[in-house]
């Protein structure tokens, strides 16, 4: 991770969310979120506008899916939508990228402006920006005529005009801390980037950046690869608990069959009775939460088996 700051340079750091500072997708968790607290009627509206991404671009694709859903939203009652932002915000906090996390105060504590830049909704990107002493580029929850996702080019060409209203814009230090190739173009205005990928990735898009003729000094996290000192890691309930010793899980176990342990290299798997806690990867840090389907096929087995008929094991 990037260490201290030159004292005579302006540092201006932009950081991606979903992925970087928060592992999650954050646009999943708001979406979950929204059907927890919807009405029978208000959750058949809400599958309705939902159904169309299935079509992929012919239904409009993820940002008109987006587009709907921030728009109908906007019409619930004050109260419930801060709600929803303040249990979507809670949820994004079990997730939270612990080296990331400590980089971005190590910034800001020696005097860099930091930038939350996300194509998520400002809605609840702008508070978490807040809670970090940070401010915020993010996707317009008020939908109008130019309303667009700000993502790739278009985040890119924001950060550009913030540099740009610098005082000395050609002594501005930029630092990009991102997990996806989808910010290759805001890569190329960093004088240093931090991506937080599987090494494999990380390669990938160092290569795809040097391509480009972009030669920013890249440093890398990988959120996979084991740690010293870590322990095992179990989903339950969809958010991660951890990091535990051999004792502590067994006995979650004993009480909690309807979990994942972190198998290592982004692989969770599930636990049965009297299965060995092996492979397992150790981390001190939250590894990449588990797939959409995993996560899913986990829930319904608990509502079902757990919840409806009491069977733990």
């Amino acid at each position: 991770m990037i260490d201290v700051l030159r004292p005579d340079v302006r540092t201006i750091v932009f950081c991606d969310l979903d992925g970087t500072l928060v592992l999650d997708n954050s646009f999943h968790q708001f979406l979950s979120v929204i059907w927890k607290n919807a009405g029978a009627w208000e959750r058949f509206r809400f599958l309705l506008l939902l159904a169309p991404r299935i079509l992929g671009q012919f239904g409009g694709g993820h940002e008109a899916m987006k587009r709907r859903t921030l728009s109908w939203f906007a019409a619930w009652p004050d109260a419930r939508r801060r709600a929803v932002i303040d249990e979507t915000l809670s949820r994004l906090e079990r997730t939270t990228s612990a080296p990331v996390l400590t980089g971005l105060a190590r910034l800001r504590d020696d005097g860099a402006q930091i930038i939350l830049a996300t194509a998520a909704p400002d809605l609840y990107a702008a508070p978490l920006a807040a809670s970090l002493g940070a401010s915020c580029l993010a996707t317009r929850s008020s939908v109008g005529p130019d309303w667009h996702e700000l993502l790739g080019t278009r985040k890119a060409e924001a950060a550009a005009r913030l540099i740009e209203a610098d005082e000395d814009p050609a002594g501005v230090r930029v630092v990009v801390l991102t997990d996806h190739s989808d910010d290759l173009p805001l890569l190329r205005l960093a004088d240093e980037a931090v991506i937080q990928a599987p090494t494999q990735s990380f390669a990938a898009m160092a290569a795809e950046l040097t391509a480009t003729g972009a030669r920013p000094l890249l440093f890398h996290i990988d959120p996979l690869e084991p740690q010293d000192g870590g322990g095992h890691w179990l989903w339950i309930d969809d958010r991660p608990w951890g990091p535990h010793d051999d004792w502590e899980v067994r006995t979650v176990l004993s009480k909690h069959r309807h979990a994942l342990l972190y198998a290592g290299n982004g692989q969770w798997r599930r636990i049965g009775p009297g299965k060995p806690l092996v492979p397992t990867t150790l981390r001190r840090d939250c590894p990449r939460p588990p797939g959409s389907r995993a996560r899913l096929t986990t829930a319904i087995r608990r509502k079902i088996l757990r919840d409806a008929f009491g069977i733990y094991h």
